[in-house]
């Protein structure tokens, strides 16, 4: 089959109208490869592929009406995703963020051969440490909710990783999936945690929990 050549392309550029949602738009020159329809804009770029863009949002596929259609999933998916975030409290944002972008799955492991550039904990405190000291290392709303994680960290880092905490938290939040951990982070943020005080704060009170909640010795022999 022949490869597509650029004057194949142009004969496409003869596009009068595209279809966005059911309404047939105008489409119009607004230079050289360049068009827009309404408050889209259009573009035949160098690799022969059309991108399609509305503020923020843009999409691409080998003709402009693909690229439009794509454009339409795209903001879609992020309505929903917008409408789902103004649900949620800013902690559980950061956990379904940080998973999206690491694609973290509640099956993923923490030590994972060739899944990870560290593992599965510290990759996402690598992301968060980026956030906070490198700007423009993500784009803007992701980088916030990353460095909103910034003092959990720190708290991590001193308390979990430096052993400061209960031998058994320490156990049990290294034991943690990669999913897991991202909702532990989630939830030092809804808490509040700014400073390591705080932090140590909040792992005390984790164990406390997980303490009520071991069985007292003895009892799963029914002694008395």
């Amino acid at each position: 089959m022949p490869a597509t050549t650029r004057g194949d392309k142009e004969r496409e550029t003869r596009i009068t109208t595209i279809t966005y949602a059911g309404a047939d738009i105008p489409a119009c020159p607004a230079g050289t490869d360049h068009w827009t329809a309404g408050d889209i804009r259009l573009h035949l770029r160098r690799d022969l592929n059309w991108s399609a863009a509305r503020g923020e949002s843009t999409a691409t596929g080998p003709t402009a009406q693909n690229a439009v259609n794509a454009l339409a999933y795209t903001e879609a998916r992020e309505r929903r995703a917008a409408a789902l975030a103004s649900r949620s409290t800013r902690g559980q944002n950061f956990a379904r963020e940080m998973r999206s972008y690491l694609r973290i799955g509640t099956r993923s492991r923490r030590f994972q051969t060739g899944r990870w550039i560290l593992d599965g904990h510290r990759d996402v405190l690598t992301l968060i440490a980026e956030a906070h000291t490198r700007s423009g290392s993500t784009e803007r709303r992701r980088e916030d909710l990353f460095r909103s994680a910034f003092a959990a960290m720190c708290a991590w880092h001193k308390h979990i990783d430096g052993y400061r905490a209960h031998p058994a938290l320490v156990l049990r939040i290294n034991s943690m999936t990669p999913h897991q951990f991202c909702g532990l982070l989630g939830e030092m943020i809804d808490a509040g945690v700014s400073n390591n005080w705080e932090g140590e704060e909040f792992f005390a009170a984790m164990n406390r929990r997980a303490a009520s909640d071991r069985p007292a010795a003895g009892a799963s022999t029914g002694q008395q």
